[in-house]
């Protein structure tokens, strides 16, 4: 039985050349593939529960699906909907499901195959612009040092020019065992990344004067953002007990680069408020497949590695809330739409937790 899909297996191919797949390099594809597994289901299998944290991106290879999905009306009321997803084996895009939502639960209809790739780490490749990175290629040890700060917290949602431009900012620092970086009760002036060395975070009680260690940081492990995204003072000391090495922001960088990409989101219910009133209007900024398997009601589709190409399709007096499924991508397009002078804001959680009515090429009355 094949537990994989590698290069030489023949559905490689037609996933390689499968929307949302194509973006992707060849090295990160394979990454990706390789890491997938293949499940047989029996019928009436449950492959996603209604409630999952996280869900699998589903391709089907061979069977039929039902994806079976409750959510709130206009009204208020709990409403069914009900689709179906059936293998293609044409020479065409496979069958996928990657859009489904916390309130939706998948079983198959008839003995079916299923790849199940990690939507996690495939949301995270998404998130990355190809045409920027390729643009690096062979810069060295910045280009080193862009893709290692790139996994650092809220880095992970910026789109790779930001990120370069926030490394541009930073300061190196060396720092010796025993250095306290930061002290409770200062004023907050800088973000820190550690690059190297083991530092830990001490806090006191102002009521009984008792200082515990709350945690341990290492490499790749950021600290500082609090007091700055508060406007208030450190509520903790950072000192290293070990030599090491970190980077540093200034807040003026920090409120300048960082800040705006960390506070502008919305969640759902008032979202869905605003965009019932009219206040504001949806971008779903995913790729087609993503878009015609499910999407919010009245949303505006404008792939993210289309969004300098199709800003004639926007109003810049209109308020935007861009989604896609878990939140990353739609921080990068929110981000790019706001350079190029739109209002943007982003929904909490993505499509992933939206809770009301979806419009689906999958449905069917039931």
């Amino acid at each position: 039985m094949i537990n994989t899909i590698n290069k030489s297996h023949p559905l490689y191919a037609r996933l390689r050349a499968t929307r949302p797949f194509i973006g992707l390099t060849e090295q990160q594809f394979a990454g990706l593939i390789k890491a997938a597994r293949v499940q047989d289901a029996a019928v009436d299998m449950v492959l996603i529960r209604e409630g999952d944290v996280e869900s699998d991106c589903l391709v089907l290879i061979d069977g039929e699906l039902e994806v079976r999905r409750h959510y709130l009306s206009a009204q208020g009321a709990q409403e069914i909907e009900i689709g179906r997803l059936v293998a293609s084996h044409g020479a065409g895009e496979m069958a996928l499901l990657y859009a489904v939502p916390r309130q939706a639960s998948v079983r198959a209809m008839v003995p079916s195959r299923v790849l199940c790739i990690d939507s996690a780490t495939m949301e995270e490749l998404l998130a990355w612009p190809q045409r920027f990175a390729e643009s690096l290629q062979g810069v060295g040890k910045f280009r080193a040092r862009i893709n290692w700060i790139h996994q650092v917290g809220p880095f992970r949602r910026l789109p790779l020019e930001r990120v370069q431009r926030v490394l541009e900012r930073m300061q190196l620092l060396d720092v010796e065992r025993g250095t306290a970086v930061v002290r409770q009760g200062e004023p907050g002036d800088c973000y820190y990344i550690i690059e190297r060395g083991i530092a830990e975070v001490w806090r006191t009680d102002t009521m009984t004067s008792a200082t515990v260690r709350v945690v341990t940081l290492g490499p790749g492990e950021a600290f500082g953002e609090e007091a700055l995204l508060l406007g208030g003072f450190r509520n903790s000391t950072v000192t290293f007990c070990t030599p090491g090495r970190l980077w540093s922001l200034s807040k003026e960088d920090f409120d300048a680069l960082l800040r705006p990409l960390l506070v502008q989101e919305i969640d759902a219910a008032q979202a869905h408020a605003w965009a019932q009133r009219g206040e504001s209007r949806w971008l779903d900024c995913r790729y087609d497949v993503e878009f015609e398997e499910a999407h919010i009601p009245g949303a505006i589709h404008v792939p993210l590695d289309g969004i300098r190409e199709q800003t004639h399709l926007l109003d810049r007096d209109i308020l935007y809330i861009v989604y896609c499924r878990s939140g990353r991508r739609s921080a990068c397009a929110a981000y790019l739409l706001r350079e190029l002078g739109f209002r943007t804001m982003t929904l909490t959680g993505g499509i992933h937790d939206w809770p009301y009515a979806m419009e689906s090429a999958l449905s069917q009355a039931e």
